[in-house]
């Protein structure tokens, strides 16, 4: 089993660090608060109270760990440049970055891992390359993230609007993001880019009205603007490479 640091304590990070630590891995959280800090140490987790771009200590859990799992909403170039610096030091380690589909670009098209349709400008996609420079890393590229506490019906409960409305759907259940990641670690698959999203790409006016009224909330107003998502992501590889088999295939027989 192997010992992983697992960078972030939110949405994705607190299930999947229970994920890992049933499966037997030795785990080490980080969250940036001390207060949360001992909080999740009360809850029976290892904790590190680390910010990211912070100078690391020579015993820090980011450097001595097998895997370093980065899990993350931050898109601070600088500082993600000076955590690749200092990891450098770190020896014969695996990295695995939470990246997003949002670095292909919406020009309708069906992207693979294999895509040059990319947003270089991207914060995210700079970031994406200079994680690369390091000697074993994984980028796993999630779709929407959708699970408990986040249900796809109280998207456009704010606004009301649904723009883009024949735009295709891009999902992906927390319990398969969960699953990918134990298979990426548990089959060494390193030096590899991969999608994590649901098989089906119903349209957002079919998708999202469905949601909300299994809520009994008002469906969102269709809107004649075109901005967000304008493309299909393909998991082939996820399931080809992986030997994955989706929980959640398909959207709209997601549970929440």
């Amino acid at each position: 089993m192997s010992r992983i640091t697992l960078v972030g304590s939110g949405w994705l990070a607190l299930p999947l660090a229970s994920e890992l630590e049933r499966l037997g891995h030795h785990l080490t959280l980080t969250t940036t608060q001390a207060d949360k800090a001992r909080e999740l140490k009360t809850k029976g987790h290892k904790v590190e109270v680390y910010e990211l771009g912070q100078q690391l200590a020579p015993d820090s859990a980011l450097l001595q760990a097998d895997v370093l799992l980065l899990a993350i909403t931050s898109k601070d170039v600088e500082a993600y440049q000076g955590l690749v610096e200092q990891l450098r030091q770190a020896d014969s380690q695996h990295l695995l970055f939470i990246s997003s589909t949002s670095v292909y670009l919406n020009n309708g098209q069906l992207q693979d891992e294999s895509s040059l349709a990319l947003n270089t400008d991207s914060a995210l996609y700079q970031i994406e390359q200079l994680i690369r420079t390091l000697p074993s890393v994984t980028i796993l590229r999630f779709a929407g993230l959708v699970g408990p506490d986040r249900h796809p019906g109280r998207f456009f409960r704010r606004t009301g609007v649904m723009n883009n409305p024949q735009a295709p759907v891009n999902l992906i259940h927390l319990d398969d993001c969960l699953g990918i990641i134990a298979a990426i670690i548990k089959q060494q698959a390193w030096n590899e880019v991969f999608n994590g999203c649901a098989d089906t790409h119903p349209s957002k006016a079919e998708f999202y009205p469905a949601m909300a009224a299994s809520l009994g909330l008002k469906p969102p107003e269709p809107a004649n603007s075109i901005s967000g998502s304008d493309k299909i992501i393909s998991n082939q590889k996820v399931k080809l490479k992986l030997n994955y088999v989706f929980r959640y295939p398909d959207v709209m027989q997601m549970d929440f």
